[in-house]
């Protein structure tokens, strides 16, 4: 009886382990059919709640699809979470986004599903109005994105707050066709009203 009990159990525990996992594809598959009926390069302003990331600070340049995987084995190593494509992203300090300092990035980020179990420190972000924009193709297309959200912002009167997140919703993990790749960028702003004294 304690030796069915315990297989029991680790029936129980894989059970447990594969819903888990069909959640997190559900989540992807939810998220491909967003990027996949997106509205390409237009700027939107839009509410973000506040989420977790888990944070690696690092400069990083990415001229090709190949220079983002070290990073994002790195990520993997350093968590028990299981990484599925579109989960991590990219971001720009808000010190270099005001300098229009494009070409590198400041770190990489992962943004976990609630059924993920995480090791290490995770970083708390509060909600936020974000200037976005979707636009065709990843990250070596994304300096020109960024002085468009840029020139947006300064000309409806906001500030950056914060460092941008960018995510590649489609790209090479999902297809080959670059034409269908999806990226979004996301940059957290505020009225300059609302700008703190110094």
């Amino acid at each position: 009886e304690e030796k069915l009990s315990r297989q029991k159990e680790t029936v129980a525990e894989k059970q447990r382990e594969l819903a888990r996992i069909e959640r997190k594809i559900d989540n992807r598959l939810r998220q491909i059919r967003d990027a996949r009926e997106s509205v390409l390069d237009e700027i939107t302003l839009v509410h973000r709640p506040r989420c977790r990331i888990v944070w690696v600070e690092g400069s990083l340049s990415i001229r090709g699809y190949l220079d983002i995987e070290a990073p994002i084995r790195r990520l993997d190593r350093e968590q028990e979470a299981m990484i599925f494509l579109g989960k991590v992203g990219v971001g720009i300090s808000e010190e270099h986004l005001r300098q229009g300092r494009f070409d590198r990035y400041d770190g990489i980020f992962l943004i976990p599903d609630e059924e993920d179990r995480l090791s290490g420190e995770t970083v708390e972000l509060p909600e936020a109005d974000c200037i976005t924009v979707r636009f065709c193709g990843s990250h070596t297309d994304a300096p020109e994105q960024y002085g468009r959200l840029v020139r947006c912002i300064e000309e409806r009167g906001l500030f950056i707050c914060g460092f941008s997140r960018e995510i590649t919703m489609i790209d090479y993990g999902l297809t080959s066709d670059p034409g269908k790749f999806v990226t979004e960028i996301a940059i957290p702003v505020k009225e300059k009203t609302a700008k703190a004294e110094p």
